[in-house]
């Protein structure tokens, strides 16, 4: 009997591996590109190094006899990513990684001193050649800024090229009903997508539809994947959302909240019955983020 369980152990094994990779890559970003002189012949043993600026979270690489280099599971963020090597300038990039991203990120290194350095200033966006999906990604600033009622930050989905609100009168007939928007992806059935928080599965067992949603606050961004998706996405014939949430920095920063609607601040309408036209809404709030050991350990409290 011992002998059975620890074969089923084993066996499990390498799924629980490959299930752990998929995840991490749907929530992290990849850079990999090539180092080249001036006169566009490979460089190898370059370093190439990766710093996230709110963090200080730091990841450095050697390029091949080829001069290609790769550096994966990078944590969502503002980089800068720096390539150097004796006998020239130093090379340094700053780019923004999206959640799921793969950047392409070539440097051209010029003969000169190591102290010399060659820096491109402003955070760029990341460019993906090889990416053949159709997918948005909506960021932070997105998130804060734009208009949305009741918070429900999974409706700035919809601004996503083919995505509309579904039609929930077909589906489920379980009692449980999640209070989410109903996706549907080219007109597909709302039960078809995947959603993920954090690279965990955030679909009911129950209803097939999303569960409850983490605080519009709490959200960092999100990636929504129309087709054409690799293949740890899988699961899903529709589409998917891919959702992560914020964590701490090195800089404490926190916020109150309060979204607020009240009919006495709406205009009357001629075709309210009297006592049916009362609106009442409070739905309030704080974060707090920020080092436990800086540079090391981070919290975030929603």
């Amino acid at each position: 009997m011992t002998r059975g369980r620890c074969s089923r152990l084993w066996l499990s094994l390498p799924l629980l591996l490959t299930l752990c990779a998929a995840a991490q890559a749907q929530t992290t970003a990849t850079v990999e590109g090539r180092t080249l002189d001036q006169s566009g012949a490979a460089l190898a043993k370059v370093s190439v190094t990766a710093v996230n600026s709110e963090t200080n979270y730091t990841r450095s690489t050697v390029t091949s006899d080829l001069g290609t280099y790769q550096l994966v599971a990078l944590p969502v963020g503002d980089y800068t990513i720096s390539a150097e090597m004796k006998g020239f300038k130093k090379n340094v990039r700053t780019v923004h990684l999206d959640i799921g991203a793969i950047l392409a990120l070539d440097f051209t290194l010029a003969v000169g001193e190591v102290s010399q350095e060659v820096e491109v200033k402003g955070v760029s966006e990341a460019v993906e050649p090889t990416r053949t999906m159709i997918s948005s990604v909506i960021a932070e600033r997105e998130i804060q800024t734009l208009p949305v009622n009741g918070r429900q930050f999974i409706d700035f989905a919809l601004l996503a090229p083919g995505v509309t609100v579904g039609d929930t009168t077909s589906g489920s007939t379980d009692v449980i009903v999640e209070p989410v928007t109903k996706l549907a992806f080219a007109g597909q059935n709302i039960h078809y997508n995947f959603i993920a928080v954090d690279g965990a599965d955030n679909i009911s067992t129950a209803s097939a539809w999303q569960k409850t949603t983490p605080s519009q606050e709490a959200v960092q961004e999100f990636r929504v994947i129309n087709s054409s998706y690799s293949t740890e996405y899988g699961r899903a014939v529709g589409g998917i959302v891919n959702i992560i949430t914020k964590s701490g920095t090195n800089t404490l920063h926190g916020s109150l909240y309060e979204y607020f609607r009240n009919d006495a601040l709406d205009a009357k309408s001629a075709l309210s019955a009297p006592g049916f036209d009362k609106l009442r809404q409070n739905q309030f709030g704080f974060t707090l983020g920020g080092p436990i050991q800086k540079d090391r350990t981070f919290f975030f409290a929603n």
